[in-house]
């Protein structure tokens, strides 16, 4: 969908600028998703990849049994520290994924930029959400509403009516022979 296909429908431009703003954050959140399953899936892959790795090395080594035991605690040690390690990247994946979104959805127009004003450390993903966010979110809005898309409306520009305005009082001779009139009446 693009801006050019909306306006040959008719479309005006405000309107235009809703739907592209509305596809804008179904489209964000799509890609939060993919990013999401992409990180799953690589994670995933190099996991089975190195387990079958070692699997084949123990194979060739099939030596006596303690070192065969000895063998597999050190990799049932190695493949728990790799999942943690693991799982702290997909849940920091999934908490970076949910602040982009909060930050689209706050109407943010840098997210990059807002972000660089947030405490990362106080962010902690919850079954509801992103704790500590909002209030991050609101403070950054008070000091900083440029970087988020209420600041546009505010600063609409305001017309006058097109001409000169009357003065109240002591009128101002509006055409030529207004002026003539007005030195002859003298």
């Amino acid at each position: 969908m693009n801006r050019e296909f909306l306006e040959q429908l008719g479309l005006e431009k405000d309107a235009v600028d809703k739907v592209m703003a509305e596809h804008g954050k179904a489209v964000n959140a799509t890609k939060t998703e993919l990013t999401e399953a992409k990180t799953t899936v690589e994670t995933l892959q190099e996991q089975l990849n190195q387990r079958n790795a070692d699997i084949e090395e123990l194979r060739k080594q099939a030596g006596s049994i303690e070192e065969l035991q000895g063998k597999l605690k050190e990799l049932q040690n190695k493949y728990e520290s790799e999942t943690q390690e693991l799982q702290g990247k997909l849940t920091q994946a999934k908490l970076d994924a949910a602040v982009e979104l909060a930050l689209t959805k706050n109407g943010a127009r840098n997210n990059k930029a807002v972000r660089a004003l947030l405490n990362a450390e106080e962010l902690e993903l919850s079954d509801d959400g992103v704790k500590g966010l909002d209030d991050q979110l609101n403070a950054v809005k008070e000091e900083n509403p440029y970087l988020f898309g209420e600041a546009e409306e505010e600063k609409k520009p305001r017309f006058s009516k097109p001409g000169n305005p009357t003065i109240s009082g002591n009128q101002e001779p509006q055409s030529l022979q207004d002026a003539i009139a007005q030195e002859l009446n003298k």
